[in-house]
């Protein structure tokens, strides 16, 4: 049973990672012995949350492709930003309280550069979406993705994503767009 739990948790952090996260971090995983494993697990996972989707939100399969779809045409985009975050939190961590005036603002000028390519990333991604389900549709597929990113972080030794040490396992945290795309 611990070993199903192990394998399912890389499963759902393949697919976390793979989503949203630096590139090459998931490309690392899916590297690692066993990822025939995850690969399956992460379709299965992907599979049974499109179902979820399309039974909550009642929508067919045609408008569920094309939520995919539209979910993948922004993958690329989500990597890139994820690696900007990712190289960010890196340099916030290591430089700490050690930076000049200059660098110091440097830092804060990115911290406000990365949140704003979220924001207009978030904008258009919800404007694309407003093209496949109803505003409803949209506030319901929020809630169930973050309910269930919720329940994977959970699985991944709960407290707050991404912490290390007590509470948490040190992983990158899951982002907003999980689990797609699908």
């Amino acid at each position: 049973m611990k070993r199903f739990a192990v394998v399912l948790m890389g499963a759902l952090l393949l697919v976390g990672v793979d989503a949203f996260t630096p590139a090459g971090t998931a490309a690392q995983i899916r590297e690692r012995p066993g990822s025939e494993n995850r690969e399956r697990l992460e379709r299965q996972i992907r599979e049974r949350f499109e179902n979820l989707i399309q039974t909550e939100l009642g929508i067919d399969e045609a408008v569920s492709a094309e939520l995919r779809s539209t979910m993948e045409s922004f993958t690329e985009e989500r990597r890139a930003l994820g690696q900007r975050q990712a190289e960010f939190r890196r340099r916030l961590r290591s430089s700490g309280s050690l930076l000049d005036v200059d660098a110091a603002q440097e830092v804060l000028d990115e911290l406000v550069a990365v949140q704003r390519a979220e924001g207009d990333l978030l904008a258009r991604e919800q404007a694309a979406l407003l093209q496949v389900l109803t505003p409803p549709q949209l506030v319901r597929f929020y809630t169930l993705r973050e309910q269930f990113t919720e329940r994977v972080r959970a699985l991944r030794g709960g407290g707050p994503p991404g912490r290390r040490g007590g509470g948490g396992n040190g992983s990158t945290p899951l982002p907003i767009g999980w689990p797609y795309p699908l």
